[in-house]
């Protein structure tokens, strides 16, 4: 284990374990983020939680929004909104990143192309917890597991999609969103020429949404950066403490992987 000592507060673990960090600013991020969440299952409660959202007009799904792309954080929704956007050659409206499963009742509600996508729990939660240093492990996967329960009952009328499929043949997926909705979005080549030109546009779309906010443990991209807390934050994640947790998020990932083809 490399010898760089963070203080993230995860669950209240030892302090002298690598990458445990506590913080004083770290509660009212954790109650502001509770709060966000129970606001979320609700879609007549959207407008809140899109005022807290940050670029939130383009997330809204309005009459001329074409498609609405969803998942919980860390799942592969930044590659897929660009990847979309990159085969369209031009500004496609696409609704995304609101990351509450009330966003993913309206698009359904609304009868808008949707594709929802997932990841496996340890992975997804490892990003997560990287990116947001407040969360801690156990609510990490009670907000995992919630949110994937709430849009599970939706699937047959949206397109899911899993990380390996989105981050390796984007193509496929919107094959499969173009034959549900009757789109004709265009195909995504995974060439690795196209591929590096998407994660330039996330890089510069993240510089320009948080500007020196932006860091290497934020943008949603692979990062040697990250590897060795990554790393750490797997094993915790999948410690015998966790074990029930990591079997209820593996059920309802598996149950919505099912569905991607």
């Amino acid at each position: 284990m490399t010898e760089t000592r963070f203080q993230h507060d995860l669950d209240g673990h030892d302090p002298s374990e690598p990458f445990t960090r506590r913080s004083a600013a770290y509660t009212s991020r954790r109650l502001l983020r509770r709060a966000r969440r129970l606001l979320g299952d609700h879609p007549a409660l959207l407008p809140l939680v899109l005022r807290g959202t940050p670029g939130s007009p383009k997330r809204a799904i309005t009459a001329q929004t074409e498609a609405v792309i969803e998942g919980f954080p860390r799942s592969g929704n930044t590659f897929a909104y660009f990847a979309l956007q990159d085969a369209n050659g031009g500004p496609l409206p696409v609704s995304s990143h609101v990351h509450v499963p009330a966003q993913v009742r309206r698009a359904v509600a609304l009868g808008k192309p949707t594709l929802f996508v997932v990841r496996e729990p340890v992975a997804c939660l490892a990003s997560l917890l990287t990116a947001a240093p407040h969360v801690r492990i156990g609510p990490a996967y009670d907000e995992y597991i919630h949110h994937h329960r709430l849009v599970l009952p939706l699937v047959d009328d949206l397109v899911v999609g899993t990380f390996e499929q989105i981050t390796s043949d984007f193509g496929v997926v919107t094959d499969r969103l173009n034959e549900r909705f009757g789109t004709s979005f265009p195909r995504f080549d995974h060439t690795p020429e196209n591929v590096d030109r998407v994660f330039a546009r996330i890089d510069a779309h993240y510089e320009e949404l948080y500007g020196d906010r932006a860091s290497e443990r934020v943008v949603p991209r692979p990062s040697p950066v990250r590897k060795a807390e990554k790393l750490w934050l797997t094993e915790q994640l999948a410690a015998p403490r966790h074990a029930r947790l990591l079997a209820r998020a593996t059920e309802v990932y598996e149950a919505l992987a099912a569905r991607a083809g």
